[in-house]
């Protein structure tokens, strides 16, 4: 009967590339102490030899953990693709830096939301990252109490080793009405996620401050509540419809929302842009493919995810150095939705807009 083969051990990896144990051991832990030619020789025999270090003993050996802890509060889950692609972009940055990202999804209304927070304490996450419309502020309050380093995405609220990264909503959703106001639109419906949520808020803010400032007076019966679902949007939109006959055009607070308006604009026999134009915020990759394709305020997600997770780790590796907040900038996709030919050019942004 064959024997088994041995697994290599750091004692092997040593005589083979003619340096201590010591120095293999600090090449594993990235103490930093290592010439590279020394470390290029060590790693490089490790390959040769087929040699795994084992995680669990580099942690405890380091009292590190390396785990991020990312709470995702939504009523449909991952279903949204902006959520999507903020995910995409924590995880790229996560895997380059050799950490463990744990994705803990909750429904808004479920109550048990401390249950994944004392797991993410028992597993000794060194920094949580928190996205999506929170249950209440008691989570703010949890988090900080806890003195955990924390990066909340699209959630407003900073503290002492806690900050956040977002998009200019409000200066986006102007950009979005004005452009609608340009076009020769004054009865303009908007469609907000629900009010509970700060970007919500500021959507509606953008908004308004955009119908002051073009004199076009806000009317309350013009805003509704869409879940950030497209079937809430759609039955919302429906609703404006019936209710204000002489609306011209759609704001909606998510691309996914735009969608959903659309199916209830044509639904009750209308023309898109022809009868009611209609504009998204983010710019997920559908939009470019309804029909008409959807202008939109593009945000960029990936990136938003990119940059949460390289503060989150700056928190964890500078205990005190002061949260930084980021807020990054929008930019006005327009194609069909709104009126005229498509001016946008992939990567190129937009050059214009013809009316209707």
């Amino acid at each position: 009967m064959a024997r088994s083969r041995r697994e290599p051990t750091i004692k092997d990896i040593a005589k083979a590339a003619g340096v201590s144990v010591s120095t293999v051991s600090h090449v594993l832990n990235e103490y930093g102490d290592i010439s590279e030619d020394t470390e290029q020789r060590v790693r490089e025999v490790m390959k040769e030899l087929n040699y795994h270090p084992s995680a669990l003993a580099r942690r405890l050996v380091r009292k590190r953990s390396y785990i991020l802890q990312l709470l995702l509060f939504s009523v449909e889950g991952l279903k949204h693709p902006f959520f999507y692609e903020v995910i995409c972009g924590i995880s790229a940055e996560t895997e380059k830096t050799g950490y463990d990202l744990v994705l803990s999804i909750k429904d808004v209304r479920d109550r048990r939301w401390r249950d994944s927070l004392k797991r993410c304490y028992e597993s000794r996450s060194e920094g949580i990252l928190v996205m999506g419309t929170l249950p209440g502020p008691e989570v703010l309050e949890e988090i900080e109490s806890s003195q955990m380093p924390a990066l909340f995405i699209d959630i407003p609220y900073e503290g002492p080793r806690a900050t956040y990264v977002t998009s200019d909503n409000v200066g986006g959703a102007m950009t979005a009405t004005k452009h609608l106001i340009s076009l020769g639109h004054s009865s303009i419906g908007l469609i907000c996620g629900h009010l509970t949520s700060s970007i919500s808020k500021q959507r509606l803010l953008g908004y308004r401050q955009a119908l002051e400032k073009n004199g076009i007076p806000f009317d309350a019966g013009l805003v509704r509540l869409g879940d950030f679902t497209e079937e809430g949007a759609r039955q919302v939109a429906a609703e404006l419809l019936d209710d204000y006959p002489n609306m011209t055009a759609v704001f909606a607070g998510s691309d996914l929302m735009a969608i959903g308006a659309m199916k209830a604009i044509r639904e009750a026999g209308l023309r898109i842009p022809d009868d009611i134009a209609v504009i998204g915020f983010d710019d997920i990759e559908s939009a470019r493919y309804v029909r008409p394709a959807l202008t939109t305020v593009k945000q960029e997600g990936e990136v938003m995810g990119k940059k949460a997770a390289r503060e989150l780790l700056r928190l964890i590796r500078y205990p005190d150095r002061k949260p930084c907040k980021q807020v990054l900038p929008t930019e006005l996709v327009i194609r069909e939705s709104c009126g005229g030919r498509k001016v946008y050019h992939e990567g190129g942004g937009a050059e214009g807009a013809l009316g209707v």
